[in-house]
């Protein structure tokens, strides 16, 4: 495989780039290490994570199954500044046009529609469930900013909201290219049309922690109320400067309940912001014994719960 061409092609000028060949039996070992590493940048919103990661592992898994040949390569670089994570995975197996044209449904499809075809819901060439790609067009709506799919003779590009699909150039196999942004919250679950819960399933394996199941609530000699601040709370700026405020509190030695009644919004990004990252200076026993939390709605609590989840297991 030329992987001087993919690195050209998709991923020119840029820094500490992963490539990994996978096969069968190493595909979830690059699934996993890929994910541990992306799960490590606090920058990327855990929502993007739980959407992402399932359509990463639908799209490796393709290659075992529809592509007839026994390697992938997978090349992933996330850039912090501009909040932009490419992903790229191709092989140089039969093609989309061919693995289709396997089912007799599709037995004398074009290229260019197969390319098209392969992102709707339920084609498939009869060896798996046509699902992997759809959910990744889906993400694609929501937060894509460049989507391609190169096989043979032809390209499907995503763009601004628009789809073409363009002869250029021979790939012999399949290319699936796609940039998104990583700083928007979005619904995993609509993500997969809410066949699977993509949240739980990326939570048990990147983020859940034994000592971590459940916030901890009890009286505290000193209240911080959000509702004074606001009722929805959503950026890191937000998190950063009241954490400030909380963090004085704390080392005074004072037990603090953060009370968010009346509070309708706690994104992930302001939880760990705002709270998580008091583990930066403060052991997770300490925080325990200084802070306790009330008034949370269901999904505010499943914020920060997940927000100290993640931080923990990473510094652990």
């Amino acid at each position: 495989m030329n992987v001087a061409f993919l690195l050209k092609q998709y991923f020119h000028g840029a820094e500490d780039v992963s490539i990994d060949v996978f096969d069968a039996h190493t595909l979830n070992d690059v699934y996993q290490q890929v994910l541990k590493t992306l799960t490590a940048h606090f920058e990327i919103e855990v929502s993007v994570l739980q959407a992402m990661s399932y359509c990463f592992y639908e799209i490796l898994d393709n290659v075992h199954i529809h592509s007839g040949k026994p390697l992938g390569t997978a090349i992933t670089h996330f850039d912090a500044e501009k909040e932009r994570l490419r992903i790229l995975v191709a092989d140089d197996g039969m093609g989309v046009r061919d693995s289709l044209a396997e089912n007799e449904k599709y037995h004398d499809i074009k290229e260019e529609d197969a390319l098209k075809m392969c992102l709707e819901d339920s084609v498939t060439d009869g060896k798996g469930m046509g699902f992997g790609l759809y959910a990744t067009s889906r993400l694609m709506k929501d937060i894509g900013i460049n989507f391609i799919v190169h096989s043979g003779n032809h390209k499907l590009i995503f763009k601004d909201g628009n789809t073409e699909i363009i002869e250029n150039g021979f790939w012999q196999g399949t290319i699936v290219y796609m940039e998104i942004t990583t700083s928007r919250e979005i619904d995993p679950n609509e993500v997969v049309d809410h066949r699977t819960n993509a949240d739980e399933q990326y939570n048990e394996s990147f983020v859940e922690t034994d000592d971590l199941e459940s916030l901890w609530t009890g009286k505290g000699t000193t209240e911080f109320k959000f509702s004074s601040l606001g009722t929805d709370f959503g950026t890191r700026d937000m998190g950063a400067k009241i954490r400030e405020q909380i963090r004085p509190l704390i080392e005074k030695g004072e037990c603090v309940a953060l009370d968010f009644t009346g509070v309708n919004v706690v994104s992930n990004s302001f939880a760990d912001e705002c709270i998580a990252k008091l583990l930066l200076d403060h052991t997770l026993q300490s925080l325990k014994q200084h802070i306790t939390f009330k008034g949370l709605n269901e999904m505010a609590n499943r914020s920060i719960l997940v927000a100290l989840q993640r931080r923990y297991k990473m510094m652990s």
